[in-house]
């Protein structure tokens, strides 16, 4: 669809010096130009500040102060949020300071939106901090034609890529944020945005990667309680339950997931899941 909506591109940044030029020349070097950029900084203690004011009028800065009162995750969230207050787009695509869009992104993005998609995602390419290509991330399991049928058919939500391969419409973002950290203050900020997202309105997964993620050692994603599939389930399930209620949606049914099944196997009966198959002979 031929789309001549507004576009704002979010970047939350905290010191993410040695990448950022790489993300921020990646947005201006677009196809298709973007409406605004605006980078939220947290308070870096980098040459991030130095090298972002650089950039001028190109695009508009936000000089927050860091407060290590928070988390990680809610220093994200807080800067998304008044990223979003200040911006005036209709389609709102995220990006992490660390990542870079392939010149295309927003384009394709934009032939896919009509009035009743909410969300748009594509695959992304992992890279190493250098910039080398780990591999794809394409997950067929994320390409789906109906995520909300698919949600409480397989009662699962775990259908999304990560930050920076996400876009949204406006109006959902508003029905969103700010986040309320008063429960589930372990959930990423991508998780926070895109499980519900169905519930809302039609989700779209075009096939092509159009983002680069970049793999680093301090990555919030991959550090402590965040790399266990387990709990990361039952955070995904329980926020989701939660807004679903809040908005009058019905509940998932986390017993008949199978990806927590098998996960909750796992963790408590690994020998047996471990073990190899042996198939059992017929009786004569």
């Amino acid at each position: 669809m031929t789309n001549h909506s507004t576009i704002s591109v979010l970047v939350t940044n905290y010191n993410n010096a040695p990448w950022l030029r790489a993300c921020l020349d990646s947005v201006l070097k677009q196809t298709r130009a973007a409406d605004e950029i605006i980078v939220y900084d947290d308070g870096s203690t980098d040459d991030s500040l130095e090298l972002l004011r650089s950039y001028g009028a190109q695009i508009c800065l936000i000089e927050g102060r860091h407060n290590d009162t928070r988390s990680p995750i809610q220093s994200q969230a807080y800067g998304l949020a008044e990223a979003f207050a200040v911006s005036t787009g209709e389609h709102i695509h995220l990006l992490d300071g660390d990542d870079f869009y392939e010149p295309n992104r927003l384009e394709l993005y934009e032939e896919v939106w009509s009035p009743d998609v909410v969300m748009v995602q594509a695959p992304m390419s992992m890279i190493e901090e250098s910039g080398a290509t780990i591999r794809e991330n394409y997950d067929r399991s994320k390409q789906r034609k109906n995520y909300r049928r698919d949600t409480y058919l397989l009662n699962d939500v775990h259908f999304y890529y990560p930050t920076s391969a996400l876009a949204f419409k406006r109006d959902y973002m508003k029905k969103i944020l700010p986040f309320d950290f008063s429960l589930h203050e372990e959930l990423a900020v991508d998780a926070r945005l895109s499980v519900v997202a169905p519930l809302f309105g039609r989700v779209v997964a075009r096939k092509e990667t159009l983002c680069s993620w970049r793999q680093r050692r301090r990555s919030v994603v991959r550090s402590g309680s965040q790399s266990d599939p387990l709990a990361s389930t039952l955070r995904r399930h329980r926020y989701f339950n939660y807004m679903a209620s809040r908005h009058g949606f019905r509940p998932l049914i986390l017993q008949l997931n199978l990806r927590f099944l098998r996960q909750k196997a796992r963790r408590f009966f690994p020998a047996w899941m471990s073990a190899p198959f042996v198939r059992v002979p017929e009786g004569r």
